[in-house]
């Protein structure tokens, strides 16, 4: 029979079970500080990660864009034109689409240059604008605009004239951000752009085209916007583009213009751009 354990044996006992134990907790209380650790230092890794690729992403260079001719552009006359017949007036309009004096001008003389244009009274040259890009938007807002105006001027005409017209009746505030390339597109299909032409904004085939080929036109033509010649000769610098109907009263009485006014005007002067 064997011998009952003495007290002795059994206070040992107790104490290597209780060690026993307090080792087990202690190695589970490590695994699980060690787990936590490791999570920690994984999710930590992933926020260094992430911000150091948005970091990346908004110091990264944009990629350079095509320097893509418009089809429908001129290269030795690099305008939106309107054509009426040699007899009729030439009328060029200067204008930049983050430009707030454009968009007064707009609300005044839009119906009128649009009459003229459908009746074939003046051959009528539109100059995009993009020197407010860099001063007065922070996503290069005229620029985009700008060669999103030449997609639909690629599309037609009409459809150029009516997004023009969307693009001043909704214009931005300066300083900000712009309309969305999304708008952009939103206000060209109201036009009746084809997805061909929405494409074409998406991808912004002409940006570069807008801003290396015709800001430079623009900007020979007069510094300041917008700016108005009929007949190669400046009008409505003091002001008379903003009466209604004064425009087109300059354009009836300016007479069929000479061969030096054919292709618009050659010879224009204008104010500073603090003018804009």
């Amino acid at each position: 029979m064997a011998e009952k354990p003495s007290a002795q044996d059994v206070r040992e006992a107790q104490r290597v079970e209780l060690r026993k134990q307090r080792e087990k907790e202690l190695n589970r209380q490590k695994r699980v500080r060690t787990a936590v650790i490791a999570a920690i230092v994984v999710v930590a890794l992933a926020v260094v990660a992430g911000l150091g690729y948005l970091i990346y992403q908004a110091n990264a260079p944009e990629p350079e864009l095509e320097l893509n001719q418009p089809a429908s552009i001129s290269k030795e006359e690099p305008t939106l034109a309107f054509k009426a017949d040699d007899t009729k007036p030439v009328v060029d309009v200067v204008f930049d689409y983050m430009c707030p004096f454009c968009g007064a001008f707009e609300q005044v003389n839009n119906a009128d240059i649009h009459e003229m244009i459908d009746n074939g009274e003046a051959t009528v040259n539109f100059h995009v604008r993009t020197f407010l890009s860099s001063k007065m938007s922070t996503t290069e807002y005229s620029a985009r605009a700008g060669g999103a105006a030449v997609c639909t001027y690629e599309d037609s005409p009409e459809v150029f004239l009516k997004f023009h017209e969307q693009l001043f009746a909704n214009q931005p505030a300066e300083g900000g951000p712009g309309l969305s390339d999304k708008e952009l597109e939103t206000y060209a299909k109201d036009a009746g752009a084809s997805e061909e032409t929405l494409s074409c904004i998406k991808d912004q085939k002409f940006r570069r085209y807008a801003v290396d080929v015709l800001e430079p036109v623009g900007a020979k033509l007069s510094p300041a916007t917008p700016a108005v010649f009929i007949n190669g000769k400046e009008w409505g610098s003091d002001g008379a583009w903003q009466k209604p109907g004064a425009l087109k009263e300059a354009v009836a009485s300016s007479g069929t213009p000479g061969a030096s006014d054919a292709g618009g005007a050659s010879d224009a002067g204008g104010a500073s751009d603090s003018g804009n």
